[in-house]
């Protein structure tokens, strides 16, 4: 779909030593402080220059949301166009999707292979890859009239039609189906999509890894893998109230893969909350971390088992490649904030966010709206398909 022209060799060269770079940045943290070593990174982080290369449909999808996400205003007599910062755009998911450290590609091992044909049978072996994909945008919300995006407005309004006619008599008070009002703050809808963008995101990125390996991303853009509107059990919790008991014992024998915990802020570990129940309900009183927890059950749901929830797999590629797990918990895949914008892309990390708690409480990036946005990436690691798997390291 997507056939743009950029320096080849450029961006080669960029791709094949950002990993070692980065590695020698000594930013163990998760934040993206400093990228000037990515010159390549800078000049392509604009999705705009990849107009009018030949795709209509690519520029008119990118023309319509830069229209939806500005606002013209009159200053001095005189109309201005600025940016509008409540919503969340394709640049925006651009800009946070092509950062080289975050894909952290490397060389893992590799695979071992049994390769039959008709009077031989040989071993072959192929090099093992991993990286980390933008897989996918997670909106976080109160309103279904007043959602964080405007690409994903369809999706949204297919869903609250969905949800109106088969759940909206069941929903409860505090999780009602448009819960706008301050005593559900604690509720949060969520809508998982595929990120609209992964194509072109494959098409630049994975397309010059490839010379060596790359996992393609298994998302279909646009794609609704999970949407709290037609998910009653987002809202009632029945099989999670179910295994309260087991989510009970695991905080106990298991707590660094269900309690979420900031040791950053506080030796002792400030608590952001947990990943169960998997649930809309959070009971952290900060509107971002409870967003952000919301946002990572979702994650959660889309790539592991989900019990009776109502969602749609986010699987893997199928073009000839051996795939190795790639799911979403507290110790796999990354995350990005895209709104707020003040926020957006400083950190490329596992949950919670560095910098949000603190002793006094939080310093947590606010939108009046209340409306959050993630990026949610998945962590890859393939070998390119030669025969029949019987191994590797």
């Amino acid at each position: 779909m997507f056939n743009f022209k950029i320096n080849a060799i450029a961006l080669v060269i960029t791709l094949f030593t950002a990993p070692v770079m980065a590695a020698n940045n000594n930013n163990n943290s998760g934040v993206d402080t400093d990228n000037s070593y990515f010159p390549v990174q800078d000049r392509y982080s604009d999705v705009n220059q990849f107009i009018g290369q030949g795709d209509n449909s690519f520029d008119a999808m990118i023309a319509e949301d830069n229209k939806a996400n500005t606002i013209v205003t009159t200053v001095g007599g005189k109309k201005v166009t600025l940016k509008n910062d409540s919503k969340s755009s394709l640049a925006d998911d651009w800009k946070a999707g092509f950062d080289l450290q975050c894909v952290d590609w490397k060389i893992t091992g590799g695979c071992i292979w049994l390769k039959f044909e008709i009077f031989s049978v040989s071993v072959k072996t192929s090099l093992k890859v991993s990286h980390y994909s933008p897989d996918a945008i997670v909106e976080v919300f109160h309103d279904i009239n007043n959602t964080p995006t405007s690409y994903a407005k369809l999706n949204n309004k297919v869903a609250k039609s969905l949800g109106n006619s088969l759940f909206s008599k069941v929903a409860l008070k505090g999780n009602k189906m448009n819960n706008n009002d301050s005593e559900g703050d604690g509720f949060h809808d969520v809508h998982v999509m595929g990120n609209p963008l992964i194509t072109m995101h494959d098409s630049i990125i994975g397309t010059m890894y490839n010379q060596i390996g790359y996992c393609d991303s298994g998302a279909t853009p646009f794609k609704t893998y999970m949407h709290s509107f037609t998910d009653i059990e987002w809202r009632l919790g029945i099989w999670e109230t179910v295994n309260a008991f087991r989510y009970a014992y695991m905080s106990i024998t298991d707590k660094a893969s269900v309690q979420i915990n900031d040791y950053d802020a506080n030796p002792a570990g400030a608590l952001w909350g947990s990943l169960y129940p998997r649930i809309g309900t959070t009971e952290n009183p900060s509107p971002f971390i409870g967003a952000a927890i919301s946002a990572l059950r979702a994650g959660v749901l889309v790539t592991n088992s989900s019990g009776i929830h109502t969602v749609m797999k986010m699987g893997r590629s199928t073009d000839g490649k051996q795939f190795f797990d790639n799911k979403v918990d507290l110790q796999n895949g990354k995350w990005k904030v895209l709104l707020p914008k003040k926020f957006a892309g400083e950190q490329c990390t596992t949950m919670p966010f560095s910098g949000v708690s603190n002793y006094a409480g939080t310093n947590e990036p606010k939108t009046d709206s209340r409306n959050y946005v993630f990026q949610m990436w998945r962590k890859y690691v393939c070998c390119e398909r030669k025969g029949a798997y019987i191994g590797g390291w």
